[in-house]
């Protein structure tokens, strides 16, 4: 239901906006992430006790809030924080329909405004950086997310990046400890550029 959803918004004229359903940011570019993909890898790193459920999940840039909806339904608290006016009004009421339709129900699902490399923000949210066990990020400032992790963050949090580059990107303090190649299965159309096929790879704090 998650998966049809956001297919359902993402063709509706008020949820479009001058690119179609990808939106330029002062911070950089609102692409949708496959639900179905990061399904799969969170699905997959859960199983593999790379993730834990039981620790806060964040969204570093969360858009429409897809990802904060997903992992909500999985069980796992989740988070997300978005820059742009526009894509917040539009997550959190996302959110608040999802939870009328009972996608969501009990696991926390949070959406905040605000910059996720300034400590205020977390603040807001009543916590800290260092309390997320699993930062999730699609190519959003990506690299200087990954300093952050590994100046600041648990010690055991892992840091999820999807991308559509081939090549792995490599941050300093942090090592890759797993790579997935995925392809969306869901057999619905992609959303403009949306990637129908995506590496989901995998950092934690080296020691």
């Amino acid at each position: 239901m998650l998966d049809t959803y956001y297919e359902v918004i993402s063709k509706d004229p008020a949820y479009r906006f001058p690119m179609g359903y990808v939106k330029e940011t002062e911070t950089g570019v609102f692409i949708p992430s496959s639900i179905d993909i990061v399904r799969q890898a969170i699905t997959t790193l859960v199983d593999r006790n790379v993730i834990d459920p039981t620790l806060p999940f964040l969204d570093a840039g969360c858009g429409d809030g897809r990802i904060v909806a997903l992992a909500s339904s999985m069980g796992i608290p989740a988070w997300g924080i978005e820059s742009d006016e526009e894509l917040i009004a539009m997550a959190k009421q996302n959110l608040i329909n999802l939870h009328s339709l009972e996608v969501i129900e009990d696991t926390p699902a949070f959406i905040i405004q605000g910059d996720f490399f300034n400590n205020t923000t977390y603040q807001t949210l009543g916590t800290s950086f260092s309390d997320f066990g699993t930062i999730y990020n699609y190519d959003n400032n990506y690299d200087l997310l990954a300093q952050k992790i590994a100046g600041e963050a648990s010690p055991n949090a892992i840091y999820v990046l999807y991308s559509g580059d081939e090549s792995t990107e490599s941050f300093s303090g942090l090592v890759l400890i797993e790579e997935l190649i995925l392809c969306d299965g869901s057999g619905r159309p992609s959303v403009n550029l949306e990637l129908a096929q995506a590496y989901v790879r995998v950092y934690r704090i080296e020691t």
